[in-house]
């Protein structure tokens, strides 16, 4: 068989090459063609999918995580088309999260994303992509603007810190001070998350709980990120995508002109998916978590839809599912496997996710075998 896996990041345990490589190994010792494609939908593994299928390379830059602490990570470059790629979660991301007040949503921010921009415009970047997804932070995105020069006040004059709780403190705000490059520089959010700012869907109530708020909290952030809407852009229309991230979507949509682009189209045409699929006779592609989000349009229901267009079989690989095969099914997702086959921790889990895997899709071959024996 012709066989393309296209498998997400697994967070926190398998990247997309890993998950690839390991999927390909099984099905290469029984001597079926495989081609692998790094992939992401704009979340972590965006600048790593990007970089292994183009000719682009990785910096590094030293920025603030989400919680204050200096860290190193790495954004794509493109130097010849002078294009910056940068992750969201790089600096933002869920993975720093620890529990403890320091990680609270209301003291941490998103400053360290700005300063990957920053970074990025020291290189001469012209066009920057910024990944949306996997983010800790629910800071409006007023933490990247005060890393580009962005100034928020309170009602008595004095300059707010870059966190969580500035949102229900914000009196009026200053763009005297921002970095004037921006004007000069093209911004595409590569997103698949389409919640809005606000509301049941939004920034705080979809995604509040899993970064750190409280059923109690949940009410109190929602109008603070209301109250900062309200400020800093009264009449700009609200549309899908503005939740993204935090709110990252409307801030950089409505300071830097930021345009959506789908998260996970952006990177499958980097790598001519749509292409390799079509001549495929068996897709495999996977996540960590399946669930109902999965199918606003992420990596495996993306995938789905396109080998459904030329009738070629999906079977996706993921670590916990949680919905219902049958709307996954009509999306194209021929059959979901869970990769772990025992009663087990998070941490275990994550800590086995190779081996799990390994077995998994030695498995699923194992059967496939099976069903071609008794066809023939």
């Amino acid at each position: 068989m012709n066989i393309v896996t296209a498998i997400d990041s697994m967070k926190g345990s398998l990247s997309s090459i890993e998950a690839n490589q390991i999927t390909a190994d099984v099905f290469r010792a029984q001597g079926h063609v495989v081609k692998e494609v790094a992939i992401a939908d704009g979340g972590e593994g965006t600048v790593a999918a990007i970089v292994k299928n183009s000719a682009g390379q990785k910096i590094q830059a030293q920025v603030k995580a989400l919680n204050g602490q200096s860290v190193t990570v790495d954004f794509g470059w493109f130097d010849s088309e002078r294009v910056a790629v940068i992750e969201s979660a790089a600096a933002s991301g869920i993975q720093y999260l620890d529990g403890t007040e320091k990680t609270h949503p209301q003291n941490t921010s998103s400053y360290g994303t700005g300063e990957l921009i920053l970074a990025a415009m020291n290189l001469g970047a012209k066009t920057i992509v910024i990944g949306l997804g996997g983010t800790g932070t629910i800071d409006g995105g007023i933490g990247l603007l005060i890393a580009l020069g962005v100034e928020f006040f309170d009602q008595t004059g004095q300059r707010l810190p870059a966190k969580g709780s500035s949102l229900a403190n914000i009196a009026h705000f200053s763009v005297e001070h921002l970095d004037p490059r921006l004007a000069e520089t093209t911004f595409l959010i590569a997103s698949d998350v389409v919640s809005p700012l606000l509301g049941e869907s939004g920034a705080v109530y979809m995604f509040g709980r899993q970064k750190g708020l409280t059923e109690n909290e949940l009410a109190q952030y929602e109008s603070g990120m209301k109250h900062y809407q309200e400020v800093v852009s009264r009449t700009a229309r609200l549309i899908a995508g503005d939740g993204a991230a935090g709110g990252l979507g409307f801030a950089i949509r409505v300071f830097l002109n930021g345009t959506f682009r789908s998260g996970f189209e952006f990177i499958s045409e980097q790598t001519d998916l749509e292409q390799a699929i079509e001549h495929a006779d068996l897709v495999i592609t996977g996540e960590g978590q399946m669930d109902d989000q999965s199918l606003q349009g992420k990596v495996p229901v993306g995938i789905g839809r396109i080998a459904k267009k030329y009738n070629v079989p999906v079977i996706a690989f993921v670590g916990s599912f949680k919905g219902d095969q049958k709307q996954f099914s009509k999306e194209g997702v021929s059959v979901i496997i869970p990769i772990i086959d025992h009663i087990t921790s998070l941490d275990e889990a994550m800590k086995e996710a190779k081996i799990n895997l390994y077995k998994a899709v030695n498995r699923t071959l194992e059967l496939l075998l099976l069903m071609k024996k008794y066809e023939n």
